[in-house]
């Protein structure tokens, strides 16, 4: 189903002339109108920085466990691992289904702001857990959303003239943006014996932010999302190229103009036993104060939906309290 899911070229985009950009903005607005998905290609990541990320985090991930226990996370906004099947549940993923956990662990980590109010980092720019057995990975992961936030710079003006608005109306409200790099790593079916009835690698779920970028590795048993044409598609694969997927806060924001996009990865399969796959997932979101307010029709699409504080709403689908009250 590539129709739906477009190759935009940034490169296109940045040197573009006004009409080669209305061009690009006609086909991004019709994909994220039905998908809330796209491909991104001349982004200008290096390869090396991806494939050094990818690296450092599989050497992380083979670390004895009670080595990474140190670095475990302790609350829904806290940076550091988080093991598959955590007794309890650690509930730094919003469950969009009932059912069994999602087979994959994570390692998180954020901008590490600090604002001086201890409170409001905790929350909004948590402490970053950087294991002292791997100093190589710290290093990984600033270069590499080095490069992350300048794309999704380029992306938020991107999405602000495709919209008709000032082409400062997004970046604007995130010079100080919270934002997440998370490690996923999806172990094979021989690493772990068995699927439950039901059970995803990552069940379906949107996320949380205005958008994600992502890294992902072709797999039998990996991404997939969901339009209301087609149902649950498999998304085009090009491994120089990144996803760009819309977030609940952005859907909100145009007032369902655009969509959130649904998706899931897929349980290990038995037609490939031996098959791991390691993302790197980049939830962007904006500054934590600002104040989403639905753009009018004809911008937005119309929907009525009430503004709310951005990063108070994505606590409020964790759970997270502040001050003993839900944020």
């Amino acid at each position: 189903m590539s129709s739906g899911v477009p190759t935009i070229d940034l490169t296109r985009w940045v040197d573009g002339t006004a009409a080669e950009r209305a061009a690009i903005g006609e086909r991004l607005d019709a994909a994220l109108r039905r998908t809330g998905m796209f491909l991104l290609s001349g982004h200008g990541v290096p390869r090396e920085a991806v494939d050094e990320l990818r690296a450092r985090a599989r050497e992380f991930f083979a670390l004895p466990r009670d080595v990474k226990a140190r670095y475990a996370v302790e609350a829904a906004c806290d940076g550091g691992w988080l093991e598959m099947h955590p007794p309890g549940g650690v509930g730094v993923e919003v469950e969009h289904t009932a059912g069994p956990p999602d087979l994959h662990e994570s390692f998180y980590a954020g901008p590490g702001h600090t604002t001086g109010d201890a409170e409001r980092d905790r929350v909004n720019y948590p402490a970053n857990r950087w294991p002292a057995e791997l100093p190589a990975l710290r290093t990984a992961v600033e270069v590499y959303t080095g490069h992350l936030l300048r794309v999704s710079r380029v992306v938020n003006e991107m999405f602000a003239t495709t919209l008709g608005l000032p082409v400062d109306f997004f970046t604007s409200r995130a010079e100080r943006a919270t934002w997440t790099q998370n490690l996923s790593l999806y172990p094979s079916l021989n690493a772990i014996g068995g699927v439950a009835d039901g059970q995803f690698r990552n069940g379906p779920h949107t996320d949380l932010g205005t958008f994600t970028v992502l890294s992902r590795q072709f797999g039998v048993g990996g991404l997939q999302g969901h339009d209301d044409e087609e149902g649950w598609f498999a998304p085009p694969y090009d491994p120089d190229a990144l996803i760009v997927n819309l977030g609940d806060l952005m859907e909100l924001w145009t007032d369902g103009r655009w969509r959130a996009l649904l998706h899931r990865v897929l349980p290990p399969s038995a037609g490939a036993p031996d098959e791991e796959l390691l993302s790197l997932v980049f939830f962007f979101e904006t500054d934590p104060d600002t104040m989403v307010e639905p753009l009018p029709a004809p911008v937005g699409g119309g929907r009525g939906a009430a503004p709310v504080r951005a990063r108070q709403s994505v606590l409020d689908k964790l759970g997270v309290t502040v001050g003993g009250e839900v944020r």
